[in-house]
């Protein structure tokens, strides 16, 4: 580290940016299986219902090893754990299309979703440790914009793949980019910005400001949290996975199964899907950068948390239910298109307050905090890729759609009582 620089060294927003891509490869890794599932469910011959399992193995996975590797990552640091979790779902993105049936396509897709379980519980703790308070939602713009703009370009870029080679090679070039993220992490990340080469201590001053030298220090020993004497008794803790499966529930469905959708249900052809699937994505990714930099805005001039992340995340999910109802009952392709991207591009706002309330609530047990919400947020994909095939089923797509809209009220609900302006650890003191 080099001491005393006029100047603070920008090494954490260098890191943000390989988290960002690190973000993007994860997403177009699960994207890309919703884009050629047609391909995959006449060559494999797959219905419906075990398309859906089959997503659905990826989440069980993913949902088992979320607390597990929250705990890991905060043990023995995020730099290593994150670059094996990496390297681990690259591997198993790549072997996907070499599956020789149900059975086999189940277990990779299991396996899959266990290597990318620790990468959003990593980053919350790398984010405790290098952002200050006044950066959180910023820092989590950055990683969620990786996440919602590769199914914005995953479906234009997987067609291309589609069409100049074949399905399989989706999944060989995303497992490959994969590998290269994991590298870059292993080889430019540290735990702490006191154990990096490259940050001065402008940088440290930045990233401490209004932390006493007791937090700093706090923040910087290895410690797992207090799941059982502290977080699992509050009923904020609860709520705010609650809230998680709610806003994961929707996306999911966007993610799983709405290609499908725009070819089945709206008759388009797959490059004219490949294009349409893509928007609402696009306004998803807007409307986080708009959100991060909004929300630590008024953070920064002391508006009080209730109302820059409880606020955000009441009108994300209120505008995301009635565009999703108003969607699903269009009459014209243009008109779903629109309503379907106010619907998941509100959903921002909410998963802003998300992950900056997990930092809010968890304070440098962030990542303990993100894997709990985040394990409720897989158990929504884990439901959502089956529940809707059934629903399909049964009434039609129209009826899903309207049926889901509904129950994102819960949601809103929720974020009434989470209240962020108070750490967990300061609530049972």
């Amino acid at each position: 580290m080099t001491q005393h620089n006029a100047t603070p060294s920008k090494t954490r927003w260098k890191l943000l940016i390989i988290i960002y891509f690190a973000c993007l490869i994860a997403y177009l890794d699960r994207v890309n299986l919703s884009i050629v599932a047609k391909n995959v469910m006449e060559e494999m011959d797959f219905d419906k219902i075990q398309l859906g399992y089959t997503m659905s193995a990826f989440f069980t996975g993913y949902a088992v090893l979320q607390i597990p590797s929250s705990i890991l990552g905060e043990k023995f640091g995020t730099r290593v754990v994150a670059a094996l979790a990496i390297l681990w779902w690259s591997v198993f993105t790549f072997l996907t299309p070499l599956a020789w049936g149900f059975t086999s396509f189940m277990i990779i897709r299991f396996m899959f979703g266990l290597g990318e379980a620790p990468i959003f519980p990593c980053i919350q703790t790398f984010f405790s440790r290098w952002f200050s308070f006044k950066e959180k939602a910023i820092a989590n713009s950055g990683m969620l914009m990786g996440v919602f703009f590769a199914p914005a370009i995953g479906p234009w870029l997987t067609v291309q793949i589609v069409d100049n080679l074949s399905w399989r090679w989706a999944f060989y070039a995303y497992g490959f980019a994969g590998s290269i993220a994991a590298l870059l992490w292993f080889i430019y990340a540290r735990n702490t910005p006191q154990e990096h080469k490259d940050v001065n201590q402008g940088e440290i001053d930045a990233i401490n400001i209004g932390r006493t030298q007791t937090q700093i220090d706090y923040l910087i020993k290895k410690e797992v949290a207090p799941w059982t004497s502290r977080f699992l008794k509050s009923p904020r803790f609860w709520l705010i996975g609650i809230q998680y499966f709610i806003a994961n529930y929707i996306m999911y469905l966007f993610l799983s199964w709405i290609p499908t959708y725009l070819q089945e249900a709206r008759h388009m052809t797959f490059q004219k899907m490949g294009i349409s699937a893509s928007v609402p994505w696009l306004c998803l990714t807007l409307s986080v950068l708009i959100g991060g930099f909004a929300s630590d805005r008024l953070v920064s001039r002391n508006v009080s948390k209730v109302k820059s992340r409880s606020l955000f995340a009441i009108v994300g999910f209120a505008f995301c239910m009635f565009g999703l109802y108003m969607g699903a009952g269009a009459e014209s392709d243009v008109g779903n298109l629109l309503w379907l991207s106010l619907s998941l591009g509100a959903l921002g706002f909410s998963y802003i307050a998300s992950w900056a309330g997990c930092q809010d609530l968890g304070g440098k047990f962030g990542g303990s905090v993100s894997a709990w919400m985040n394990t409720w947020g897989n158990l929504a994909g884990v439901a959502a890729p089956v529940v809707t095939a059934y629903l399909v089923r049964a009434f039609g797509w129209q009826g899903a759609l309207s049926m889901t809209s509904v129950f994102i009220f819960i949601g809103c609900f929720c974020w009434v009582f989470i209240r962020p302006d108070r750490s967990l650890v300061e609530e049972m003191e």
